[in-house]
């Protein structure tokens, strides 16, 4: 499902370079069952932000898939074009499904490679497909503004609630 269209970035350097845009490889989690969740394979994951925290660097991932069924649509990015597939470090069409999103540390160990030789980077997203990521991130990121100014409003409810029942206007 993926190869490696540029050259090797050394793995002791990769996460310094990591930008939105990028593909890398990532054991995402998935549940596959109530009661057990798999071993995670590698997958292709689209980085949607990185950001500091302190010494420690983190990135926000979302799923990446070459199933074309019905389940988790919305909030997709598909790389279908062969030329955007291969800029990207894939091989067969692929789906980042947005609503599935991960934020991991850079140290994760999901990021693990077979060899030390090899960067967990794959790819990046050309410029069409840049521009849907971001116009994705912003849709994202206005329902988590809408979705906080809502818990906001009705604390404030809740406190003016307790008030009132106290006597107080």
């Amino acid at each position: 499902m993926f190869h490696h269209p540029q050259p090797l970035v050394p793995v002791t350097d990769w996460f310094t370079n990591l930008q939105r845009g990028d593909v890398v490889l990532f054991r995402f989690p998935v549940r596959d069952d109530v009661d057990k969740i798999d071993t995670p394979k590698r997958r292709p994951c689209l980085v949607l932000d990185t950001f500091q925290r302190g010494q420690d660097s983190f990135v926000e991932l979302t799923y990446g898939t070459s199933s074309q069924g019905r389940a988790n649509r919305g909030y997709e990015l598909i790389v279908r074009q062969p030329q955007s597939q291969t800029v990207a470090g894939l091989t067969k069409p692929t789906r980042f499904v947005c609503a599935r999103r991960i934020t991991v540390s850079v140290n994760n160990p999901g990021f693990d490679c077979p060899t030390e030789e090899i960067s967990p980077v794959i790819g990046s997203l050309d410029e069409a497909l840049m521009e849907r990521m971001h116009a994705l991130r912003a849709r994202i990121q206005a329902e988590a503004d809408i979705a906080a100014r809502y818990r906001e409003e009705r604390h404030a409810e809740q406190a003016r609630w307790t008030h009132e029942a106290r006597g107080f206007r």
